[in-house]
Formats: C-alpha cells, structure tokens, sequence
C-alpha cells in the first residue's frame, strides 16, 4: 500500500517525459511481472520484493494514468467516467476473491499464481487504448467569406497592374534571371553572391509606392562580423561559472511541481483527502472483527458487507450524472458523504440487531459512493493546466505518509483500550477536524475577497 502511494512521487515527472499511455503500459508490464516473479515464492523477503514492491510500483503507475486518461478525455461528464470507472474496480474486488478460491480448489498455489499473473498482462492491452485525444480530433469545414483587396496602390495603378499581370508571371517563371532582374529593375551586381539588396517601401500623399533599393557591405564581412561574434559567445560560454546548487534545486522542484506545496488551498486539499483516505481503511479493516465481537456469524458478516458495497456500486452508478449537472463543488460533494458516512458508522455503534445494522451499513455504503466518486473529481478542479499528473500523484504520496504514520497510532489505540467502538467514534473526530478545517478555509478566503473588493472600490 505504502509503495503504491509513493509511486506518487514520480508519476508527474514521467507523464512529462514520456505520456500516460506509455507510462500505463510499463506499469501494467511490470505489475504482471512482480506476479509471475512471485510463483517460485519460498520466502517472505522474495515475497516483499516482488509483490510488495515491484508490484505496488506497477499498479501504482497503472491506477495513477487511468485518473490521469479520465482527466484528459472527459470535460463534461467528467463525474459519471469516474464514477463508471471506479464502479469496475469495485466490481474486480468483488469477483476476483471467488476467481482466486476456484483456482486454488482446481489447481495448487503456484499454477494459480501464475494464471493470475497471465491474467494480469490484459492490463497492457488496456493501457494500449489509452490513445492521445488528438488522435480523435474531428476536422471542423470553416467557411470563409471572401473580402475585398486592400491595397496602396491608386484604381489606375491597380489596373496597370492587372494588365501587366501575364507578363509579370511569364518574367518570374523564366528560367533566365536576367529577365528575372527587369522585374524591379535591380542591377546586375545586386545578384551577385557578395552582395544583397534591401528594398525600402514607402508611400507619399498621393497613395502612390515607392520602392529605394540600398546596397549592403559584401557578404564576407557579414560572415567575418558574425564569425567574430560566436567566438565571443564561445568564449562567454567557457567562463561562465557553473549552475549553484540553489538553482538545481529550483530546477528540480519546478520538473516535480513540488511549488504545489506552498499553496496553502492545496495543502488543505491534501490534508482533507489523506485523513479519509485514512478513516477509510481503518474502519475497512476492523468492521469484520467488530461484527464478529458481537456474536455475528460469518454468513451473517458477509451478507452484511455485501450488501454495503451492492449500494456504494449503485451510488456510484446513479449519483454522479446528477452531480454533473449541479453547481456544487467537489469538495462540498465529497465533504457532505464523507460526514454522512462516518456519522452512519458512530451510529452502529450503538446499534445490536443484525437488521439494524445491515440497514444502516446500506445507507452508510450509498453516501460512501457518493464521496469516494468525488475524491479524484477534487484534485481535478483544483488543477489547472497540465499539471493534474503532479497534483494527483502528490496527494497519493499524502496519503501514503498519513497511513505510514497514522494508522499504527490508531491501531494501538484499539489495543490499548480493548474497544472497538471508541476506535470508530475517533475516526469520526478526524473527520470532523477536516469538515472545519476546510470551513475555516473558506472562511479566510471569503473575507480576504471582501477586504480587496472594498480596496478596489
């Protein structure tokens, strides 16, 4: 998990270099490789080696340009692609335990690992689809109404000039250039190699053109002067002292984007989504061992978590081609399901009824597709530009860092106090510090806004 979010950290500068697709591809080569080079496993250093880390890099790459994809090919339904796309990774949660249990009864462990892995390479064929927008342009016929000749010329000049038009196009077609020098009357030596010829234009009061042939130095001198000039840069270029460290660190913060982080929107930004990100893998992992401490059989367990992800799949199907056609923020979106979710889960705390608590876990699973479809949506109307593949992988190396950090503290909490329902109660609490912490954000900005306009006036 850890190695897959800090894959966040080169994500932007590889799109830069090379293109999502490209970068998708090698991701999904190298995921599918990390799960064949784990069918000979006979330890658990080679399995963190391969699968931990060589895998959580390749699936990394491959998650992060599918965002990046989405990004770049939807503007205006935008919610419901993400949305879709998500509903498909759910669905792949969902089926591939029983695909993994029927190759484990029908074969032993290493051949179906190595089905897997196999399995796995379609990922390349899905990246190979990753095609540049481009590709897809349609071309738009524009007409062009044609409009009247402007000219300096006077009407009687312009007519000569049509009646001369045939034999000014027979002069320019022949091959001889001496017919070619009667065109402007230029002389003879101005043809020649060593010198050129500049024309100067100019139009007195009565509309009529004059052209003024001037006669330059002979190219060789031009030659020397521009000779001359280059062994002076040369030799600037050799005394020029070499780049500080101060300005290869610029240059490499500029190639990561990391002047993102002195944004501090962003950092808020980053904040918010880490913690949830958070919250929702601790109550991920400790809900099936919170039901059975209350009695609940396995059957009963996983009809109850079942039910939880058919209704975040159904969210996530419904909801977002309704909030595409809302004028509310993401961050509104995602911070309304996010306390809906958390506040659902104080909740079954104080229930003891498998109904009950299947219920609530239903409508807890609706408000969680509702924020977890937002999640990405949030990033993406924060960036602006092409800098969306920084402002992603930065927030996937937020996350990674507060799950590194955070996480052990919040499991020994549960350990300390033997219970699980404070454990939920505090994940609700953080959820709450975000909720105001992007309050107060708005706040500031609403009357920074307020004091310039009164400043304007």
């Amino acid at each position: 998990m850890a190695i897959l979010c800090f894959t966040g950290l080169i994500i932007g500068p590889l799109i830069k270099k090379f293109t999502y697709r490209k970068v998708a591809i090698v991701g999904g080569l190298i995921s599918a490789t990390a799960i064949l080079l784990t069918v000979p496993v006979n330890s658990m250093l080679h399995l963190i080696i391969t699968f931990g880390v060589l895998g959580g890099i390749g699936f990394g790459l491959v998650i992060s340009c599918s965002m990046v994809g989405i990004n770049l090919y939807f503007s205006k339904r935008k919610g419901q692609a993400i949305g879709i796309s998500m509903t498909g990774s759910t669905m792949g949660f969902i089926l591939m335990p029983q695909i993994v249990r029927f190759f484990l009864e029908e074969y032993d462990f290493r051949s179906a690992i190595l089905i897997i892995g196999a399995i796995s390479l379609h990922a390349v064929i899905g990246a190979s689809l990753f095609q540049p927008v481009r590709w897809h342009y349609k071309v738009a016929s524009i007409e062009v109404q044609e409009k009247e000749a402007h000219t300096l010329l006077p009407s009687n000049k312009i007519e000569e000039k049509d009646d001369s038009e045939d034999e000014v196009t027979s002069i320019i077609s022949s091959p001889n250039i001496e017919e070619r020098k009667k065109l402007s009357n230029i002389p003879s030596q101005a043809f020649s190699p060593k010198e050129s010829v500049v024309t100067n234009i100019s139009v007195d009061a009565e509309n009529t053109l004059h052209l003024q042939e001037i006669n330059v130095n002979e190219s060789e001198k031009e030659f020397e002067r521009i000779t001359d000039h280059s062994d002076v840069k040369e030799s600037n270029m050799k005394n020029k002292p070499k780049r500080s460290v101060k300005s290869r660190l610029s240059r490499f913060s500029k190639f990561m984007d990391l002047d993102l982080l002195r944004d501090g929107v962003y950092l808020n930004i980053l904040f918010g989504l880490s913690m949830s990100e958070l919250v929702e893998m601790n109550f991920k992992f400790i809900l099936p061992f919170y039901l059975s401490n209350l009695g609940f059989t396995y059957s009963e367990i996983a009809y109850a978590l079942s039910s939880m992800a058919v209704s975040d799949i159904f969210a996530r199907l419904v909801v977002p081609p309704i909030m595409d056609r809302t004028s509310y923020t993401r961050r509104i979106t995602f911070l309304f399901g996010s306390l809906c979710v958390v506040f659902g889960r104080s909740c079954i705390t104080l229930l003891s009824s498998i109904g009950s608590i299947i219920t609530t876990l239903v409508i807890v699973g609706f408000f969680r597709g509702i924020y977890r479809t937002s999640y990405p949506l949030v990033l993406t109307e924060y960036s602006t530009g092409g800098n969306f593949p920084s402002v992603l992988g930065l927030s996937m190396v937020s996350k990674g860092i507060s799950v590194l950090i955070l996480g052990p503290g919040f499991g020994y909490l549960r350990d300390v106090s033997g219970s699980y329902s404070l454990f939920i109660h505090s994940q609700t609490l953080l959820m709450i510090l975000v909720a105001i912490s992007w309050i107060l954000e708005r706040i500031i900005l609403k009357s920074r806004d307020n004091k310039q306009d009164i400043l304007d006036a």
